[in-house]
């Protein structure tokens, strides 16, 4: 896992020097290693110290989040017309990277209290709370991508949790009617149907799959509401998702030179400090959100296939991990964990190649930024730990 972790961290500076060289601002990657060292030793600490003690103190780091989340708001630093670092002196740091493990280990530490009986809906709502608190304080800085991770991260707990798959289902319904009614009205009053049936079948209570139903008829019905409440940047990166060649000047440009990038590549790629795309400065943030595209169109479909071989290499450790604890905080912390990997490789790399919408979500351990590689490797240390320490408690 360790090693995994390393050479991705390796694979990142590599491309972050690229991605920057023909700017004359290759510096970046210097800040990067330093980062990476700075998070080497953090972990190390870390990974020593019992995560009983994240148990313990699990309501207070909530409320400290809160009003650090508060505090960017307010008094952040801007940088593109978004609010989300707090300045240190010569270091930024981002409170919304270490909200996603603060919430992991609230939602871990509430889900594991007592037995959960899923009939009285008080442990779900009130989870939802939890989650929903930091998701506005997130969302208004504006940061959607990260907002959305911490939706994440509550339906991966609550379903570790034991929470049905037919609650799970009309969860995702309420998105998903919003979502089809934007597709076209034939889509949607068909799903509305399908859903209709599937309640009658399912679900023992008719009053409240009426209410179910016509909840998620309102939300479809509602869909332009919604959409006329999002954000102009945020409206154009669904639309460049749809059509990025119909909306080429407005936002599509950067799916489309990303795509460029990674034909481009081939099998081996076109060579370190080579790629076209990359070095001609038509790839877009190749440093950050598009750290992939770099990788792919340089190093090739080979090299991208070792980024993913490290990355389930690491995700199969955790997994092997979370399934040799027997306490129930290690177990929901530990898959809590893994759901943020797995998300945010899953949104990133598809982003590069059109797959998904872009959120501006980072790829873990590649993408330049000091916050969430300190954050992630934090991460990763405390799956260490969950592993040493799992007869703890």
């Amino acid at each position: 896992m360790v090693l995994a972790v390393f050479l991705l961290v390796l694979i990142g500076v590599a491309g972050i020097f690229s991605a920057k060289y023909s700017s004359g601002n290759p510096d970046l990657y210097q800040k990067q290693l330093i980062w990476f060292g700075l998070s080497v030793v953090v972990a190390i600490g870390i990974q020593y110290f019992s995560p009983k003690y994240l148990f313990i103190f699990a309501y207070f780091i909530y409320g400290f989040l809160l009003l650090s989340l508060t505090y960017v708001l307010l008094l952040g630093s801007v940088h593109m017309g978004a609010k989300r670092w707090i300045g240190l002196g010569a270091i930024q740091l981002q409170p919304s990277e270490i909200g996603k493990l603060v919430l992991v280990c609230t939602l871990a530490r509430f889900y594991s209290e007592g037995k959960i009986i899923w009939r009285d809906k008080k442990k779900m709502i009130s989870g939802a709370v939890l989650t929903l608190v930091p998701v506005f304080l997130v969302f208004k800085q504006p940061d959607l991508g990260t907002s959305l991770v911490y939706i994440v991260i509550y339906v991966a707990v609550i379903f570790s949790a034991g929470m049905p798959y037919f609650y799970l289902l009309n969860m995702f319904s309420f998105l998903f009617f919003v979502i089809a009614r934007s597709i076209g009205i034939q889509f949607f009053v068909t799903s509305l149907i399908v859903y209709a049936i599937i309640l009658y079948k399912f679900d023992t209570s008719h009053f409240k799959s009426i209410l179910l139903w016509f909840t998620n008829l309102i939300l479809g019905i509602s869909s332009s509401f919604i959409w006329e409440r999002l954000k102009p940047y945020q409206k154009m990166r669904i639309l460049t998702f749809m059509d990025a060649e119909k909306y080429s000047r407005e936002g599509g440009w950067q799916i489309i030179q990303s795509k460029v990038a990674v034909c481009n590549g081939g099998f081996l790629g076109e060579g370190f400090l080579k790629g076209s795309q990359t070095q001609l400065k038509f790839l877009p943030e190749g440093h950050t959100d598009f750290i992939f595209s770099v990788i792919g169109e340089e190093f090739g479909t080979l090299g991208m296939m070792i980024v993913f071989v490290l990355f389930l290499i690491m995700i199969y450790r955790f997994v092997s991990i979370v399934s040799n604890v027997k306490n129930r905080f290690y177990f929901l912390m530990g898959l809590g964990i893994t759901s943020i990997f797995i998300y945010q490789i899953f949104i990133n790399v598809g982003m590069t190649i059109g797959m998904t919408p872009v959120t501006g979500l980072p790829l873990p351990f590649l993408s330049y930024g000091g916050s969430s590689l300190l954050f992630n490797m934090i991460m990763v240390a405390i799956m260490h730990s969950i592993h040493l320490h799992r007869r703890d408690f």
